[in-house]
């Protein structure tokens, strides 16, 4: 169509925000039964003996010497990829997926670093149950043991275990993981090791309750539409306005779980990423519902006050740091039905000095060095984090040669989401204004599209250079 964009914000752009008929939380009807250990079906893995037949082995089931697997191994180091002596990186790059995990249980100063990533990122190539079942698995197999040796590996295992189920998110807890892991306790309790279950067993109820209390949570409705009607934007102080923004960014990015973001590269998938897609679609609705304000003014006097209202808005956003609100409202007065209108110089060129922060040409060099020299609070622009995230998964293999992990490609990801990490421990302590919210009454007040553009057309029809606005 006819809407071009010079100076157009960062990919993606925003969509017209989608009307949600229902939010795709975890059912209630899930089992949430009490947790209750059933007898363990965790058994140990018995290695095959070849059957001697007329002094030759059978050939049809097994192989004579079999290898041992690497999870039932202390020393995996032949399992693992290392990075060359005149590569530069991280020492690993890769390996068979129990190797990697068995490298993980050994966390101390070199391998801390990579035991971070492996959580970060095990999800890409292992299920939680999967991961939990083979941590299970070599702690029952070296927890008897009298060599030291062995007994540390199933110690370390332990321990890995704990982190693991620490990390485990609500969509995570399937009643399969939750099962796996009671069966576990009570194997630990079977075998004396006292401790051991009651630690993991805390773990699991603290994450058994936050399941059952988000299952159970209902949306309570403030009170909106109160002052809906009575107010404007110019009613309110920008500062403040910027300050109740945050806020409800806030909210939505402290509820965004890591695994979500690597999930939504690789799949764009909204079931298994909820919290990141209520989080983009705020986004877009705050920029349409910004778009619609400025072009529902029927005076131009009136739309260039909103114009500038917004222009003040963004200038707290970003002192504040919500570079994801400040680049909404950038996007909307950037967008082409608001930019084709006629607009004083100062403000053309004020829009131009906003872009720049966002300029592509040099890969978001000025955004990126800005966010780098940022401290917490600070809510990142969510879209570049995926575009950088997508073009990893893009053009990098999942595996190095059949059956062997790229764990290079883990280490960028890893580094990708560590800024989205570093951010999520910072928080905003303003109070909540409850007439600037309920003003905003969730940003879902927005005109589409297509009417934007017949009112953007109506004040300046295509072809004239210039209308009485």
């Amino acid at each position: 169509r006819h809407r071009s964009s010079a100076t157009s914000p960062p990919p993606p752009s925003p969509t017209p925000p989608t009307t949600r008929t229902h939010t795709p939380d975890i059912p209630n009807k899930e089992k949430d039964e009490e947790l209750s250990p059933r007898r363990p079906t965790i058994q140990r893995l018995e290695l095959p003996v070849a059957t001697i037949t007329n002094g030759t082995a059978e050939k049809e089931n097994v192989v004579e010497s079999q290898p041992e697997l690497p999870l039932h191994q202390l020393d995996i180091s032949k399992y693992l990829v290392f990075k060359k002596t005149e590569e530069e990186g991280p020492d690993m790059r890769g390996g068979n997926p129990d190797a990697l995990i068995i490298h993980a249980t050994k966390a101390n100063k070199n391998d801390f670093l990579y035991q971070e990533a492996f959580l970060t990122t095990y999800r890409t190539f292992l299920s939680p149950l999967e991961l939990i079942e083979k941590l299970c698995q070599r702690h029952e197999r070296f927890s008897c043991a009298s060599d030291p040796a062995k007994q540390r590996a199933a110690r370390e295992a332990f321990s890995l275990l704990v982190r693991v189920v620490s990390d485990l998110t609500i969509s995570d807890l399937e009643p399969t993981v939750l099962q796996t892991l009671m069966d576990f306790v009570y194997q630990l309790l079977c075998s004396g090791d006292l401790t051991m279950a009651k630690a993991l067993r805390v773990k699991i109820l603290e994450k058994h309750n936050i399941k059952r209390l988000h299952n159970s949570t209902c949306n309570l409705l403030s009170s909106q539409n109160i002052y809906t009607r009575q107010s404007s934007l110019l009613d309110f102080k920008s500062e403040h306005i910027a300050e109740q923004m945050t806020l409800l960014d806030s909210e939505l990015f402290m509820k965004i779980e890591i695994p979500e973001v690597l999930i939504w590269a690789q799949e764009q998938n909204e079931e298994r990423s909820p919290n990141l897609t209520r989080f983009t679609e705020h986004f877009n609705k705050m920029s349409y519902w910004a778009r619609s304000r400025i072009l529902e003014q029927p005076d131009a006097k009136d739309r260039e006050r909103y114009v500038i209202k917004f222009i003040k808005i963004m200038k707290h956003l970003r002192k504040i740091n919500n570079f994801n609100s400040y680049l909404a409202l950038l996007s909307a007065l950037d967008s082409a039905p608001i930019r084709r209108l006629e607009w004083q110089k100062h403000i053309t060129e004020g829009l131009k000095e906003y872009c720049a922060l966002i300029d592509s040409s040099s890969s978001f060099r000025a955004y990126r060095q800005a966010l780098a020299e940022t401290q917490p609070p600070c809510i990142p622009y969510i879209g570049l984090v995926l575009q950088d995230l997508t073009f990893v998964h893009i053009g990098n293999n999942d595996l190095l040669s059949e059956g062997i992990i790229n764990f290079s490609k883990r280490w960028q990801q890893f580094n990708i989401v560590e800024n989205m990490k570093r951010f999520k421990k910072g928080t905003y302590t303003y109070k909540k204004n409850e007439r600037i919210i309920a003003f905003f009454s969730n940003f879902d007040e927005f005109l589409c599209e297509e009417a934007m553009w017949q009112i953007s057309e109506s004040i300046k029809p295509r072809g004239s250079k210039k209308n009485n606005q």
